[in-house]
C-alpha cells in the first residue's frame, strides 16, 4: 500500500510539472507573438511620422496625425493594439488620399521608400496578429480544460485578449505604383 501511495504522489507531480510546464510555454509564445504585434505597430507609427515630417517638409496641408513612436511599450493588451491599429490605418487612408492629389511625392525616394515599408509593416502586423491569435486560442484553450484549468486557477492564470481589430483592404493596390 505504501508503494501505490508513492507511485501516485510521484504522477501526480510529474502531471503537475508536465502541465504547468505547458502552460508556461504556451504563455511564453503568446507574449513572443504580442511582442510581434507591438513591433509592427511601432514600425508603423515610427515610418507614419517619417512620411509626415515630409509632407510638413514638402508645405503639404494634411490632416494626418502620427503617433508618438516613444510611448509604445512592448507587452502592450491587445485591445490597445487594435484600437492603434484602426488610427494607423485611418492615417494610411487620408495619407494615400494626399499622395492621389500630389503626385510629386512619388518622385521622392525617401518618401516612397517609407510609404513602401508603411504598407510592408501593416502587411507583417496583419500575420502577426493572426499569429498571436492562434497562440492564444491554444493557451486559452489550454486553461480552460481538465486538468490545465485546475493548475491554471492555482496558479492565478486567466484567458487572454485576442487581438479584434480588422484589416480591411488588406491587398489593395499601394498608391505609389
Amino acid at each position: 500500500m505504501g508503494y501505490f501511495i508513492i507511485a501516485l504522489v510521484v504522477m501526480l507531480g510529474i502531471a503537475f510539472i508536465y502541465i504547468t510546464t505547458r502552460i508556461n510555454k504556451l504563455e511564453s509564445v503568446t507574449r513572443d507573438k504580442n511582442a510581434e504585434v507591438d513591433a509592427g505597430i511601432w514600425d508603423r507609427g515610427f515610418r507614419l511620422g517619417k512620411l509626415v515630417e515630409a509632407l510638413d517638409k514638402a508645405g503639404i496641408k494634411h490632416e494626418i496625425e502620427a503617433p508618438d513612436t516613444s510611448a509604445f511599450t512592448l507587452g502592450t493588451p491587445a485591445s490597445m493594439q487594435s484600437v492603434t491599429s484602426e488610427q494607423l490605418d485611418k492615417a494610411g487612408s487620408k495619407l494615400k488620399e494626399v499622395v492621389e492629389k500630389h503626385p510629386e511625392l512619388k518622385q521622392d525616394v525617401e518618401f516612397v521608400e517609407n510609404l513602401e515599408k508603411f504598407d510592408v509593416a501593416r502587411n507583417d502586423m496583419f500575420k502577426a496578429s493572426l499569429a498571436y491569435n492562434k497562440s492564444v486560442s491554444a493557451y486559452n484553450g489550454f486553461i480552460s480544460a481538465f486538468p490545465g484549468n485546475v493548475i491554471a486557477n492555482l496558479r492565478k492564470k486567466s484567458d487572454k485578449q485576442i487581438f479584434t481589430y480588422v484589416f480591411t483592404d488588406i491587398k489593395k493596390d499601394n498608391p505609389i505604383e
